[in-house]
Protein backbone atom coordinates (compact mmCIF):
# COMPACT_ATOMS: atom_id res chain seq x y z
CA UNK A 1 0.00 0.00 0.00
CA UNK A 2 1.04 3.41 -0.96
CA UNK A 3 2.48 5.27 2.08
CA UNK A 4 -0.24 7.61 4.03
CA UNK A 5 2.27 10.76 3.44
CA UNK A 6 2.52 10.25 -0.65
CA UNK A 7 -1.58 10.15 -0.53
CA UNK A 8 -2.36 12.75 1.95
CA UNK A 9 -4.05 15.56 0.06
CA UNK A 10 -1.30 17.89 2.01
CA UNK A 11 2.02 17.05 1.59
CA UNK A 12 4.07 17.34 4.53
CA UNK A 13 7.44 19.27 4.63
CA UNK A 14 9.24 16.20 4.54
CA UNK A 15 7.52 15.23 1.40
CA UNK A 16 9.93 13.80 -0.94
CA UNK A 17 9.68 11.96 -4.75
CA UNK A 18 9.11 8.54 -4.18
CA UNK A 19 12.79 7.03 -5.18
CA UNK A 20 10.06 4.13 -7.11
CA UNK A 21 6.57 2.41 -7.40
CA UNK A 22 6.50 -1.69 -8.10
CA UNK A 23 4.17 -3.73 -10.38
CA UNK A 24 2.31 -4.57 -7.40
CA UNK A 25 1.13 -0.69 -6.11
CA UNK A 26 0.39 -0.22 -9.70
CA UNK A 27 -1.49 -3.55 -10.13
CA UNK A 28 -3.72 -1.63 -7.09
CA UNK A 29 -5.39 0.73 -9.67
CA UNK A 30 -8.06 -0.37 -11.93
CA UNK A 31 -9.32 1.97 -14.65
CA UNK A 32 -12.06 3.28 -11.75
CA UNK A 33 -9.52 4.70 -9.84
CA UNK A 34 -7.20 6.26 -12.86
CA UNK A 35 -8.22 9.76 -14.13
CA UNK A 36 -6.48 11.00 -16.91
CA UNK A 37 -6.53 14.97 -17.68
CA UNK A 38 -4.73 18.14 -19.07
CA UNK A 39 -4.04 21.65 -18.30
CA UNK A 40 -5.59 23.93 -21.06
CA UNK A 41 -5.26 27.55 -21.02
CA UNK A 42 -4.20 30.73 -22.86
CA UNK A 43 -0.35 31.35 -22.14
CA UNK A 44 0.42 32.97 -19.13
CA UNK A 45 -2.58 32.37 -17.80
CA UNK A 46 -1.03 30.08 -15.35
CA UNK A 47 -1.18 26.56 -16.77
CA UNK A 48 2.53 25.61 -15.63
CA UNK A 49 2.59 27.14 -11.85
CA UNK A 50 -1.05 25.13 -11.49
CA UNK A 51 0.51 22.11 -12.76
CA UNK A 52 3.50 22.09 -10.09
CA UNK A 53 1.44 22.91 -7.39
CA UNK A 54 -0.45 19.60 -8.00
CA UNK A 55 2.75 18.21 -8.17
CA UNK A 56 4.13 19.45 -5.15
CA UNK A 57 0.43 18.98 -3.46
CA UNK A 58 0.21 15.18 -3.91
CA UNK A 59 4.48 15.05 -2.70
CA UNK A 60 5.54 14.18 -6.40
CA UNK A 61 8.00 16.97 -6.61
CA UNK A 62 9.20 18.84 -3.48
CA UNK A 63 8.61 22.57 -3.17
CA UNK A 64 10.78 25.17 -4.11
CA UNK A 65 12.23 22.92 -6.94
CA UNK A 66 13.07 25.96 -9.14
CA UNK A 67 11.97 26.21 -13.01
CA UNK A 68 8.18 24.84 -13.59
CA UNK A 69 8.87 21.14 -13.75
CA UNK A 70 6.98 20.28 -16.34
CA UNK A 71 8.48 22.28 -19.24
CA UNK A 72 11.65 20.70 -19.64
CA UNK A 73 12.54 21.80 -23.24
CA UNK A 74 14.84 24.87 -23.10
CA UNK A 75 12.97 26.84 -25.63
CA UNK A 76 10.13 26.67 -22.93
CA UNK A 77 12.54 27.59 -19.84
CA UNK A 78 13.48 30.32 -22.15
CA UNK A 79 10.24 31.51 -23.18
CA UNK A 80 7.79 30.73 -20.49
CA UNK A 81 5.54 28.65 -22.32
CA UNK A 82 5.10 25.13 -22.85
CA UNK A 83 5.91 23.75 -26.26
CA UNK A 84 6.42 19.68 -25.73
CA UNK A 85 3.96 17.73 -23.73
CA UNK A 86 5.00 16.23 -20.72
CA UNK A 87 3.16 13.59 -18.40
CA UNK A 88 3.27 13.01 -14.62
CA UNK A 89 1.91 10.34 -12.37
CA UNK A 90 0.03 11.62 -8.88
CA UNK A 91 -1.15 9.40 -6.26
CA UNK A 92 -3.83 11.22 -4.39
CA UNK A 93 -6.30 9.96 -1.22
CA UNK A 94 -9.33 11.21 -2.31
CA UNK A 95 -12.07 11.21 1.25
CA UNK A 96 -15.96 11.31 0.63
CA UNK A 97 -18.69 11.81 3.04
CA UNK A 98 -20.41 8.48 3.72
CA UNK A 99 -23.88 9.18 4.63
CA UNK A 100 -24.84 5.73 5.85
CA UNK A 101 -21.85 5.66 8.55
CA UNK A 102 -21.95 8.88 9.43
CA UNK A 103 -18.09 8.52 8.74
CA UNK A 104 -15.99 9.27 5.67
CA UNK A 105 -14.66 7.00 2.84
CA UNK A 106 -11.12 7.35 1.52
CA UNK A 107 -9.78 5.53 -1.42
CA UNK A 108 -6.17 6.26 -3.51
CA UNK A 109 -6.42 7.42 -6.78
CA UNK A 110 -3.58 7.63 -9.76
CA UNK A 111 -3.68 10.59 -11.50
CA UNK A 112 -1.77 11.50 -14.77
CA UNK A 113 -1.34 14.71 -15.61
CA UNK A 114 -1.10 15.04 -19.37
CA UNK A 115 0.73 19.05 -20.01
CA UNK A 116 -0.03 20.11 -23.13
CA UNK A 117 1.12 23.06 -24.89
CA UNK A 118 -0.48 26.62 -24.29
CA UNK A 119 0.69 28.82 -27.37
CA UNK A 120 -1.42 29.02 -31.02
CA UNK A 121 1.66 27.34 -33.02
CA UNK A 122 1.09 23.85 -31.12
CA UNK A 123 -2.46 22.74 -31.41
CA UNK A 124 -1.56 19.92 -33.03
CA UNK A 125 0.54 18.77 -30.07
CA UNK A 126 -2.84 19.79 -27.82
CA UNK A 127 -4.60 17.41 -29.76
CA UNK A 128 -2.67 14.38 -29.10
CA UNK A 129 -2.14 14.99 -25.47
CA UNK A 130 -5.79 15.24 -25.19
CA UNK A 131 -6.29 12.19 -26.90
CA UNK A 132 -5.39 10.40 -24.01
CA UNK A 133 -7.15 12.26 -21.52
CA UNK A 134 -11.07 12.26 -20.15
CA UNK A 135 -11.00 15.55 -19.12
CA UNK A 136 -9.81 18.68 -18.72
CA UNK A 137 -9.01 21.27 -16.62
CA UNK A 138 -10.10 25.15 -18.38
CA UNK A 139 -7.70 27.45 -16.74
CA UNK A 140 -8.29 31.19 -17.34
CA UNK A 141 -6.88 34.64 -15.90
CA UNK A 142 -9.21 36.31 -13.99
CA UNK A 143 -8.00 39.70 -14.56
CA UNK A 144 -7.78 38.91 -18.43
CA UNK A 145 -10.40 36.65 -18.93
CA UNK A 146 -11.46 34.38 -22.01
CA UNK A 147 -8.57 35.18 -24.70
CA UNK A 148 -8.39 33.66 -28.34
CA UNK A 149 -6.54 30.49 -27.05
CA UNK A 150 -9.00 29.65 -24.51
CA UNK A 151 -11.62 29.69 -26.66
CA UNK A 152 -9.27 27.45 -29.23
CA UNK A 153 -8.51 25.39 -26.65
CA UNK A 154 -11.74 24.50 -25.74
CA UNK A 155 -13.65 23.65 -29.12
CA UNK A 156 -10.40 20.94 -29.05
CA UNK A 157 -11.54 19.45 -25.97
CA UNK A 158 -15.22 19.95 -26.56
CA UNK A 159 -14.29 17.84 -29.98
CA UNK A 160 -12.45 15.24 -28.37
CA UNK A 161 -16.02 14.36 -25.87
CA UNK A 162 -14.02 15.45 -22.91
CA UNK A 163 -15.31 16.65 -19.42
CA UNK A 164 -14.28 20.26 -19.01
CA UNK A 165 -13.66 21.89 -14.91
CA UNK A 166 -13.37 25.61 -15.71
CA UNK A 167 -10.70 27.11 -13.37
CA UNK A 168 -10.58 30.53 -12.78
CA UNK A 169 -6.65 31.52 -11.86
CA UNK A 170 -4.87 34.45 -10.65
CA UNK A 171 -8.06 35.30 -8.38
CA UNK A 172 -5.26 37.14 -5.99
CA UNK A 173 -4.71 39.68 -8.28
CA UNK A 174 -5.53 43.09 -7.56
CA UNK A 175 -8.10 43.39 -10.61
CA UNK A 176 -9.67 40.16 -10.69
CA UNK A 177 -12.93 39.50 -11.52
CA UNK A 178 -14.06 36.00 -11.21
CA UNK A 179 -17.83 36.81 -11.25
CA UNK A 180 -17.02 38.87 -15.23
CA UNK A 181 -15.08 35.58 -16.03
CA UNK A 182 -18.13 33.58 -14.66
CA UNK A 183 -20.45 35.53 -17.07
CA UNK A 184 -17.86 35.04 -19.94
CA UNK A 185 -17.59 31.39 -19.83
CA UNK A 186 -21.44 31.51 -19.67
CA UNK A 187 -22.16 33.15 -22.53
CA UNK A 188 -19.33 31.93 -24.74
CA UNK A 189 -19.32 27.85 -23.77
CA UNK A 190 -22.50 27.54 -21.85
CA UNK A 191 -20.60 26.62 -18.68
CA UNK A 192 -22.50 26.79 -15.17
CA UNK A 193 -20.86 29.40 -13.50
CA UNK A 194 -21.43 27.18 -10.21
CA UNK A 195 -18.93 25.20 -11.73
CA UNK A 196 -16.40 27.26 -11.94
CA UNK A 197 -13.12 26.75 -9.42
CA UNK A 198 -11.31 29.62 -8.00
CA UNK A 199 -7.89 29.76 -7.36
CA UNK A 200 -4.43 31.02 -7.01
CA UNK A 201 -1.62 28.68 -8.31
CA UNK A 202 0.79 31.71 -7.13
CA UNK A 203 -0.89 31.66 -3.28
CA UNK A 204 -2.18 28.28 -2.88
CA UNK A 205 -6.00 29.58 -2.22
CA UNK A 206 -8.53 27.34 -3.64
CA UNK A 207 -5.83 24.18 -4.49
CA UNK A 208 -7.82 21.63 -2.62
CA UNK A 209 -10.75 21.50 -4.55
CA UNK A 210 -9.06 21.32 -7.82
CA UNK A 211 -8.36 17.50 -7.51
CA UNK A 212 -11.53 16.32 -5.68
CA UNK A 213 -13.03 17.96 -8.77
CA UNK A 214 -10.66 16.23 -11.33
CA UNK A 215 -11.73 12.88 -9.35
CA UNK A 216 -15.48 13.45 -9.16
CA UNK A 217 -16.24 15.06 -12.74
CA UNK A 218 -14.08 13.18 -15.01
CA UNK A 219 -14.36 9.46 -15.77
CA UNK A 220 -12.23 7.14 -15.89
CA UNK A 221 -10.67 5.64 -18.87
CA UNK A 222 -12.33 2.87 -21.25
CA UNK A 223 -10.62 -0.18 -21.55
CA UNK A 224 -10.92 -3.84 -21.38
CA UNK A 225 -8.27 -5.00 -18.52
CA UNK A 226 -8.54 -8.42 -20.23
CA UNK A 227 -7.46 -7.75 -23.99
CA UNK A 228 -4.27 -8.07 -25.54
CA UNK A 229 -2.22 -4.83 -24.58
CA UNK A 230 -3.19 -2.06 -27.23
CA UNK A 231 -1.39 1.65 -26.26
CA UNK A 232 -1.69 4.99 -28.03
CA UNK A 233 1.91 6.38 -28.76
CA UNK A 234 1.77 10.00 -27.44
CA UNK A 235 4.97 11.12 -28.09
CA UNK A 236 8.52 10.27 -28.32
CA UNK A 237 12.19 11.82 -27.39
CA UNK A 238 15.70 10.58 -27.95
CA UNK A 239 18.37 9.56 -24.96
CA UNK A 240 21.57 9.70 -25.35
CA UNK A 241 22.08 6.16 -23.12
CA UNK A 242 18.55 5.04 -23.01
CA UNK A 243 17.91 5.48 -26.76
CA UNK A 244 14.16 6.13 -27.83
CA UNK A 245 11.86 7.13 -24.60
CA UNK A 246 7.92 6.54 -25.74
CA UNK A 247 5.32 7.96 -24.18
CA UNK A 248 2.09 5.83 -24.17
CA UNK A 249 -1.13 5.30 -22.98
CA UNK A 250 -2.32 1.75 -22.31
CA UNK A 251 -5.54 1.51 -23.89
CA UNK A 252 -6.52 -2.18 -23.33
CA UNK A 253 -4.27 -5.08 -21.61
CA UNK A 254 -1.21 -4.82 -19.58
CA UNK A 255 2.31 -4.06 -21.07
CA UNK A 256 5.15 -6.11 -18.65
CA UNK A 257 9.01 -5.90 -19.49
CA UNK A 258 10.17 -8.41 -21.77
CA UNK A 259 7.04 -8.27 -23.85
CA UNK A 260 6.79 -8.01 -27.34
CA UNK A 261 4.96 -5.12 -29.58
CA UNK A 262 4.21 -4.23 -32.81
CA UNK A 263 3.88 -1.03 -34.80
CA UNK A 264 0.08 -0.90 -36.27
CA UNK A 265 2.10 1.85 -38.57
CA UNK A 266 5.28 -0.27 -39.44
CA UNK A 267 4.26 -3.66 -38.69
CA UNK A 268 8.29 -3.61 -36.75
CA UNK A 269 8.30 -5.52 -33.79
CA UNK A 270 10.22 -4.82 -30.62
CA UNK A 271 11.16 -6.11 -27.56
CA UNK A 272 10.00 -3.97 -24.28
CA UNK A 273 13.48 -3.78 -22.46
CA UNK A 274 11.97 -0.98 -19.98
CA UNK A 275 8.57 0.29 -18.48
CA UNK A 276 7.52 2.65 -15.79
CA UNK A 277 5.55 6.12 -15.19
CA UNK A 278 6.99 9.74 -14.79
CA UNK A 279 7.11 10.04 -11.19
CA UNK A 280 7.79 12.81 -11.88
CA UNK A 281 11.24 11.48 -13.87
CA UNK A 282 11.30 8.01 -15.08
CA UNK A 283 10.37 5.39 -12.70
CA UNK A 284 10.78 1.72 -13.62
CA UNK A 285 7.75 -0.33 -12.80
CA UNK A 286 8.17 -3.68 -14.91
CA UNK A 287 4.46 -3.29 -16.28
CA UNK A 288 1.99 -0.54 -17.00
CA UNK A 289 -1.82 -2.00 -16.99
CA UNK A 290 -5.28 -0.76 -18.77
CA UNK A 291 -5.41 3.05 -18.43
CA UNK A 292 -2.21 3.87 -16.89
CA UNK A 293 -0.03 6.75 -18.94
CA UNK A 294 4.22 6.40 -19.02
CA UNK A 295 6.97 5.34 -20.84
CA UNK A 296 8.14 2.07 -22.69
CA UNK A 297 12.07 1.75 -24.48
CA UNK A 298 12.06 -0.82 -27.23
CA UNK A 299 15.50 -0.34 -28.81
CA UNK A 300 13.80 2.09 -30.93
CA UNK A 301 16.93 3.54 -32.86
CA UNK A 302 15.61 7.07 -34.12
CA UNK A 303 12.34 9.07 -33.27
CA UNK A 304 11.20 8.20 -37.21
CA UNK A 305 10.05 5.11 -36.30
CA UNK A 306 8.27 6.35 -33.43
CA UNK A 307 5.26 8.02 -35.10
CA UNK A 308 3.02 9.77 -32.88
CA UNK A 309 -0.71 8.35 -32.83
CA UNK A 310 0.53 4.80 -33.88
CA UNK A 311 -0.99 1.93 -32.34
CA UNK A 312 1.30 -0.22 -30.25
CA UNK A 313 -0.21 -3.88 -29.37
CA UNK A 314 1.07 -7.59 -28.39
CA UNK A 315 3.24 -8.75 -31.53
CA UNK A 316 1.41 -11.81 -33.35
CA UNK A 317 -2.06 -10.13 -32.51
CA UNK A 318 -4.74 -8.47 -35.17
CA UNK A 319 -6.08 -5.76 -33.39
CA UNK A 320 -7.85 -2.55 -34.61
CA UNK A 321 -5.53 0.57 -34.58
CA UNK A 322 -6.76 3.30 -32.25
CA UNK A 323 -8.25 6.95 -34.43
CA UNK A 324 -5.55 8.42 -35.41
CA UNK A 325 -4.78 11.92 -34.45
Amino acid sequence: VLPERLLSSQASPEHRPRPGVSASELGQYPPERIRNFSIIAHVDHGKSTLADRLLELTGTIQKGHGAQYLDKLQVEKERGITVKAQTATMFYKHTVENPESHGTDSSSYLLNLIDTPGHVDFSYEVSRSLAACQGALLVVDAAQGVQAQTIANFYLAFESNLSIIPVINKIDQPTADPDNVKAQLKRLFDIDPSEALLTSAKTGQGLSQVLPAVIERIPCPPGNCDSPVRMLLLDSYYDEYKGVICHVAIVDGAMRKGDKISSAATGRTYEVFDVGIMHPELTPTGVLYTGQVGYVITGMRSTKEARIGDTLHQAKTIVEPLPVI
